[in-house]
């Protein structure tokens, strides 16, 4: 049986074994790292998948319907800038958390309304936000910032002629609408110069005619009162004088009757006339006849006299009864038409005080209206003129852009934000068991000139890392929870505690499997190696639809995978926490029954090589030194 060779004396020493750990994987991490930083995956974003959520509500304009969010939601989609998918709201958050979507972009419902009114009314301009979630992984912010720089122009597309043409449109109308003004203002200043004019003289009319020839009907209307009023009562003293001559022409007449009623006139007439004609020449016959005729006519006349007097029915008594009824509505229309002129020259008095202020607002009417021309003509001077339609449609391409994005991060990564805990945390889980690994004397199992060890220090080994490994994962959370700022808020931080420790363990078995098979050096690169290329394929730092395809290919067979999906699980209260844990445990257990069957193995090769007839079983194989 031989003897293994003397350790060296820094193989002994875990206090220089884990500086050599150090000072060896984390300049290669580091490098590692900013080498994958810097790798350029613009040429295949056009593969990221992202949700379009279009809760554009429409909007109808002078008749005709918006739908701006609809028509920005397929230019995104045309343009292929990225793997654009128009979905609902829930599908894309949801999608969002479970890393199907590595961000959303949503069109709110009143997109259209804002764009529509853009040139109406003054707004913000209307917003699209787009969410990231750098819990799932760690560059699609930034990727995804620099790639909705890039595919603005596909936004803007054909929302332009909507809004900033609708702006263009409203501008020439407001200047349109000016030079009219200006001309209407022109107008109304001549029309209001002749106002003022016609007020001027309506108020000379009014005070200097009117006003007079009212005053004077008033004292004339007072005069024709007073005079009424004098006919009136002259003629009833008429009527009551006329009563009384009525009285005495009808005594007259009733004793010229009585008087020539006691004379036969007719008889004596008779006589005279024969006697006349007996006596030709007789002179007191011809007297005595014309006294006859005189007193039949006095009968008569006075008769009549006294009918004309009396009876209502003769023309006179009649013409002097309506006379005297004349009079008196003489009288009182003339009163009335008194009262009526002094109120109508009251009431003159009033309009030629109103007619006096209605020039003096006229003059200012006309001052402000030529105030008016000059300043919608000077106004009107300087609005644009942008032409005809094709023209305003051209400048309105170029005028600022009325769509902009809002930004939202449910866990930023950048600038020590929470989002960088799941990268911190994977990473942590891989490297600090290689690193505790690398901290323990290094032995070589596959060569002749070594003893193997036993089955018991193996496991022991095996333990002693998992607990230390364990531990540094706990103090680099605890680390990262202090450091990151603001802290991270996982949905089920239990939950995050578990697949951690579960990772933890199934890298510990794995990369035993490495240190039992390769030794010290060759275990402790290829474990580096191995945790590198699942860096670059497990997607939590790159999408993986931008990596080459051999890492996409090595993205499925990556541990580092099912833990990327364990932690997006417990951050972000998703399905599929238990399965990841099953299976994490379950690859440690599959790793700890490789590193046992990879000891058994070497035990016996040993034990064949010092003697090939000695039983593989034998247990005189000596122990070697402690870990």
């Amino acid at each position: 049986m031989t003897t293994a060779p003397p350790t060296p004396k820094m193989q002994r020493s875990r206090l220089v074994r884990l500086i050599v750990a150090l000072l060896v994987t984390i300049p290669l991490v580091l490098a590692a790292v900013y080498m994958w930083v810097l790798w350029d995956p613009t040429k295949k974003v056009d593969q990221m998948p992202v949700a379009i959520v279009n809760s554009d509500a429409g909007y109808v304009k002078d008749g005709e319907p918006l739908e701006a969010g609809a028509q920005v939601a397929k230019n995104l989609v045309d343009s292929k800038s990225l793997g654009f998918k128009l979905t609902d709201k829930n599908d894309a958050y949801y999608g969002l958390k479970t890393g199907h979507y590595y961000f959303v972009i949503e069109i709110p419902e009143n997109f259209s309304e804002t764009l529509g009114t853009i040139a109406t009314a003054a707004q913000a301009p209307a917003l699209m936000t787009v969410t990231f979630n750098d819990y799932d992984t760690l560059k699609a912010s930034q990727i995804g910032g620099s790639a909705m720089e890039k595919i603005q122009q596909s936004v803007l597309k054909g929302v332009a002629a909507t809004t900033v043409g609708g702006l263009v449109d409203g501008v020439q109308t407001l200047g349109d609408g000016l030079r009219t003004a200006a001309d209407g203002s022109v107008q109304l200043s001549d029309g209001t110069k002749t106002l003022s004019e016609g007020t001027q003289t309506l108020v000379d009319g009014i005070t200097g005619e009117l006003q007079p020839g009212v005053g004077t009907a008033r004292e004339g209307g007072a005069k024709l009162a007073d005079g009424a009023g004098t006919l009136s009562a002259g003629l009833v003293t008429l009527q009551g004088g006329t009563d009384k001559l009525g009285d005495g022409a009808t005594q007259v007449a009733d004793g010229i009757e009585k008087l020539t009623g006691q004379i036969p006139l007719a008889e004596v007439e008779k006589l005279l006339k024969q006697a006349q004609a007996a006596l030709p020449n007789s002179s007191q016959l011809s007297t005595v006849m014309t006294l006859i005729d005189g007193l039949q006519a006095l009968k008569a006349g006075s008769r009549q006299i006294a009918t004309e007097l009396t009876d209502p029915n003769a023309q006179y008594r009649g013409g002097l009864n309506k006379l005297v009824d004349g009079g008196a509505q003489l009288s009182s229309g003339a009163s009335e038409l008194s009262a009526g002129l002094v109120k109508i020259d009251a009431g003159v008095a009033k309009v030629a005080d109103g007619a006096v202020r209605l020039n003096e607002g006229a003059k200012q009417l006309d001052a402000g209206a030529g105030k008016l021309s000059t300043g919608l003509v000077a106004g009107s001077e300087k609005a644009p003129d942008f032409g005809d339609q094709d023209a305003r449609v051209s400048l309105a391409q170029l005028i600022s852009t009325p769509v902009a994005k809002q930004t939202v991060h449910v866990a930023q990564a950048q600038f020590q934000g929470p989002g960088g805990a799941v990268t911190i945390l994977i990473i942590a889980t891989t490297l600090i068991p290689i690193v505790v690994f690398m901290s323990f004397r290094g032995h070589r199992f596959v060569t002749d000139d070594e003893s193997p060890r036993s089955l018991r220090t193996v496991a022991r080994r095996g333990l002693a890392v998992s607990a230390i490994s364990l531990a540094g994962v706990l103090v680099a959370g605890i680390g990262a929870w202090l450091w990151l700022d603001p802290a991270p808020n996982p949905v089920h931080l239990w939950q995050v505690i578990l697949i951690s420790a579960a990772a933890t363990l199934m890298n510990v078995a794995l990369i035993s499997i490495l240190f039992t098979l390769f030794g010290y050096i060759v275990g402790a690169l290829s474990s580096l190696a191995w945790m590198m290329l699942q860096l670059f394929s497990y997607g939590g730092i790159w999408m993986i639809q931008t990596v080459p395809a051999p890492f996409q290919w090595l993205h499925w067979i990556s541990p580092m995978t099912l833990v990327r999906h364990g932690y997006i699980a417990a951050f972000n209260g998703v399905p599929g926490f238990a399965p990841t844990l099953v299976s994490l445990l379950l690859l440690a257990v599959a790793g700890a029954g490789a590193t046992l069957a990879a000891a058994r193995y070497q035990r016996k090769r040993y034990a064949d090589a010092v003697s090939p007839e000695a039983d593989p079983r034998d247990e005189q194989v000596p122990e070697p030194t402690p870990v």
